[in-house]
């Protein structure tokens, strides 16, 4: 019999729930005479029944709605029969071996084995931060001196506000109240006076942490997880909301926050859960609103879904309930000061969400996807930034076992930290630094993170154009990374990925020198200018892939199409090649698809082709040049401004040079590790040779190496050190433009984690 992998889900969280509640009862009996340890109650010849009647004298007598409510429902639901009651005492017995191991209870043990269990992970994108990441994030972003505030005065603390949106089990939360608290002992050590441990905890809870989340079961582990922190503490109230979504009103979670400061909701944690038309003899009963204040801080790891291929926006829903969503959320970004695309995926909406209700002076403190730096779809998320903060961090790993910062994905992540302006009606100000640190160890503990935040609060990292060297980020013996500074002014119009394209900060500098012409070698500084121009002042690139799709079909013979399609690394080995495909054109549209005019395509095919995608470990080619025009799926086709033989050689050779895929690297959108794509506006403004600004002599000498090498295999990008045809070709470049011998920058961009996948030391 086939098991339903939804309910099979289902069937664990709710498990997941019990034990969780028991784990808090148990712990909960050392302090509270009233309540039973588990062996207790377990006394009973009926442990469902004493469950459910321990459970609600807990909930009537002494409250803690947030951890009992939604057990003590589960409990009442069980089937009276044997196999439910063997369940029950299973679980009671692994709650108990969980409380002996109490060091797990502060390390939000529930929450990783929630999100291994959650079904939905890929339609929510209920993607879990690791602890280690969100101790960094948190310690950073919390630093006591950055903050107008005595973190030791009780009359200003319960007025701080921190909120996570889409806080799912409560990570991000949880290390907002660790770095909160370890912010007052400090500030109380410093004025010698004795900090009073249960009034810390009961602001945290009942004034200054605020929790959004649209999974009820997650909602109810973070509550737990919070208060098993002082579990000595009665709590009267808790901010966590459980936000409406989908349903015959549309509803968009935390998102409807983009509408006013608060929602109507039908669940919450107190137990309060009515229907749109439930009433009592009294009448209507009122709803409950879930308010969002004003915030000081607003961190989150939001949902990453998107409308693009199999990650569906709302994906979790049906059709019928996810296109008026979808309608409903179209809406609500075309409103003033909201700055979000959909097409980036819910995480932009959600950061948008958050800056209506952030504070002037207030941070955002970020998990999201690399693609935030460089991404054409996050455009708007960067220029919701470029308006109103000040950028003070950004954190990569360069860690090839660990490029992400979030538990159960594996694509690129960044954290990121910003100050919002004093006045939200000015632009924010060009001013200050961007501290850019790329982690060579992705810290695995929490250890480690807290050592890394030590090492940048006490660094002054040097600057990436005027400086030397870099912090190295050390925890003994070991490198964890290296930082550097940026001015905000220098990347706040542009791309964020230059400081963060690469391990080596010799890199980096040599990159960003490299964008304005000047060649710089480490250890010889600026050594001489090259000419260089946008790559859209020599030519057009042309369709991408959709509209190839949405014009052609692959066809058996041969067609007036020709076509280089795909990028099989074994066979693009060569800078020279030929067409291997052709196409026909369609005569009717895709379904759900617009039918491309092909007299309208064609015309944008040409002989040089650069990358769309790739997969740096494997594939050896950045650009390939064809003797006849050719479109194709996976690489952009590049039309000259003048159809000149010459000109196509000589920027085919650059681009597969290592000064030319150092530019190139730096202008990727970077998916999964190694895994890397260029879009059309990107590379439209990207720097490339000035082919037409060569002397006639140089101009020869590019074309003679290229009509010898271009059908030459060059090896796969992380062999490029000792690839004798990539070496051939950087002694052309040299040779032609009188620069130094480009060796050490081959030799460092070979050993880049992004391209070998091999861990810097």
């Amino acid at each position: 019999m086939r098991t339903d992998p939804a309910k099979n889900s289902i069937s664990k969280i709710a498990g997941l729930t019990l034990v969780n509640a028991l784990v808090f009862q148990e712990v909960l009996a050392d302090y509270e005479s009233q309540v039973q340890h588990l062996r207790q109650t377990l006394q009973s010849s009926d442990a469902i029944t004493a469950f459910a009647d321990h459970w609600e004298y807990i909930l009537t007598q002494i409250n803690y709605y947030p951890i009992f409510h939604v057990a003590h429902q589960l409990v009442l639901a069980l089937p009276s029969n044997p196999d439910s009651e063997k369940a029950l005492r299973s679980l009671a017995k692994t709650a108990l071996e969980i409380v002996q191991q109490r060091a797990a209870l502060r390390h939000d043990l529930m929450g990783r084995v929630y999100h291994r269990l959650l079904a939905e992970a890929k339609y929510l994108g209920t993607y879990y931060t690791s602890v280690p990441a969100a101790t960094l994030l948190l310690k950073l972003a919390l630093q006591p001196e950055k903050w107008k505030l005595d973190w030791s005065d009780f009359a200003e603390l319960p007025a701080f506000r921190v909120a996570d949106l889409a806080c799912g089990t409560g990570t991000l939360l949880m290390a907002a109240a660790e770095a909160i608290t370890d912010n007052f002992l400090r500030a109380c050590g410093a004025k010698r006076i004795t900090p009073k441990m249960d009034v810390i905890s009961k602001f945290l809870i009942e004034d200054i942490i605020y929790g959004y989340d649209v999974l009820l079961s997650a909602l109810h582990l973070t509550a737990s997880t919070l208060a098993l922190r002082s579990p000595e503490v009665t709590f009267r109230l808790m901010h966590l909301w459980v936000l409406p979504f989908g349903g015959p009103h549309h509803r968009l979670g935390s998102i409807e926050f983009l509408k006013d400061f608060d929602v109507a909701v039908t669940t919450d944690l107190f137990g309060a859960s009515v229907s749109p038309d439930q009433v009592s003899s009294a009448g209507p009963v009122r709803r409950q609103r879930a308010s969002l204040p004003d915030l000081d801080l607003c961190v989150m790891n939001p949902p990453f879904t998107r409308s693009v291929g199999g990650n569906l926006l709302f994906g979790s829903l049906p059709d019928k309930e996810r296109k008026p969503m979808q309608t409903e959320l179209s809406k609500l970004l075309k409103k003033p000061r909201v700055h979000a695309s959909s097409t980036a995926g819910l995480g932009s909406v959600f950061v948008a969400t958050g800056d209506l209700h952030l504070k002037a002076g207030g941070r955002m403190s970020l998990v999201l996807p690399k693609a935030l730096l460089s991404g054409v779809a996050w455009e708007q998320t960067r220029h919701l930034f470029r308006l109103r903060y000040q950028l003070e961090y950004i954190i990569a790993s360069q860690d090839p076992e660990r490029w992400n910062f979030s538990e159960n994905t594996d694509l690129s992540e960044v954290l990121v930290i910003a100050r919002k302006v004093d006045d939200p009606h000015t632009a924010a100000p060009a001013q200050g630094n961007v501290v850019c640190l790329n982690l060579w160890r992705n810290p695995s503990t929490v250890v480690e993170a807290l050592s890394i935040v030590h090492s940048l609060r006490h660094a002054s990292p040097p600057d990436i154009a005027t400086g030397q060297g870099a912090h190295e980020v050390m925890l003994g013996d070991t490198k964890f990374g290296e930082a550097v500074t940026v001015p905000w002014v220098n990347i706040r119009d542009g791309s964020w990925m230059p400081p963060c394209a690469f391990a080596q900060s010799d890199l980096l500098r040599s990159a960003h020198h490299l964008v304005q012409g000047k060649i710089s070698l480490p250890g010889i500084g600026i050594a001489r200018n090259v000419p260089l121009c946008s790559l859209q002042n020599i030519g057009n690139l042309g369709p991408d892939v959709r509209d190839i799709h949405d014009g052609f079909r692959l066809a058996k013979g041969t067609t007036a199409y020709p076509a280089l399609w795909s990028h099989d690394a074994s066979v693009m080995t060569t800078m020279s090649k030929v067409p291997n495909q052709y196409l026909s054109p369609l005569h009717r549209a895709k379904a759900g698809r617009h039918l491309r005019n092909v007299e309208l395509l064609w015309p944008k095919s040409g002989r040089v082709l650069l990358v769309e995608r790739l997969r740096l470990n494997t594939q050896r080619s950045t650009a390939v040049r064809t003797e006849i025009p050719v479109l194709s799926n996976v690489w952009w086709p590049l039309r000259m401004q003048e159809q000149n033989d010459d000109y196509e050689k000589t920027l085919v050779l650059w681009l597969n040079s290592t000064l030319g895929l150092l530019i190139l690297l730096s202008y990727r959108e970077e998916t999964q590790g190694a895994w890397v794509k260029f879009k059309k506006p990107t590379l439209s403004e990207m720097p490339v040779l000035d082919v037409r600004s060569l002397t006639p002599t140089q101009t020869e000498s590019l074309v003679k190496a290229y009509n010898t090498l271009s059908t030459q295999p060059l090896l796969p990008f992380p062999d490029m050190a000792n690839d004798p045809v990539r070496q051939a070709i950087d002694a052309a470049i040299s040779e032609a433009l009188g620069l130094p011998n480009l060796s050490v920058l081959r030799n460092l961009l070979a050993q880049e984690p992004v391209v070998c996948l091999k861990a810097l030391s």
